[in-house]
């Protein structure tokens, strides 16, 4: 017996094998509203859009939580010496 897969359909969740599966076309392209306006906690003004949103926060210094550039970290290849004299170390303090 050959194996089949089988695609679930987002809208009925009947499983469909999936050379019979044909995707749904999107109604257009999706196009988000503006924000809503909200009082500022730094400066207590009201904020309109999102234009005035971002230029508010870069003009205080500040970010939006989730949207900060992480920086990785830098990884640090200890050579085989200072292995040696880390076990070496914990062997001692055991009384090894």
């Amino acid at each position: 017996m050959a194996r089949q897969t089988w695609v679930q359909d987002p809208v009925t969740l009947k499983l469909i094998p999936k050379d019979e599966y044909q995707p749904r076309q999107s109604a257009g392209p999706f196009v988000m509203g503006d924000i809503q306006p909200y009082k500022s906690m730094i400066t207590g003004e009201m904020i309109q859009g999102r234009a005035q949103h971002r230029a508010h926060l870069r003009e205080h210094g500040c970010i939006e939580v989730g949207n900060e550039k992480l920086t990785p970290h830098k990884t640090i290849n200890p050579s085989r010496d200072d292995y040696r004299r880390s076990v070496a170390a914990v062997m001692a303090s055991k009384g090894f």
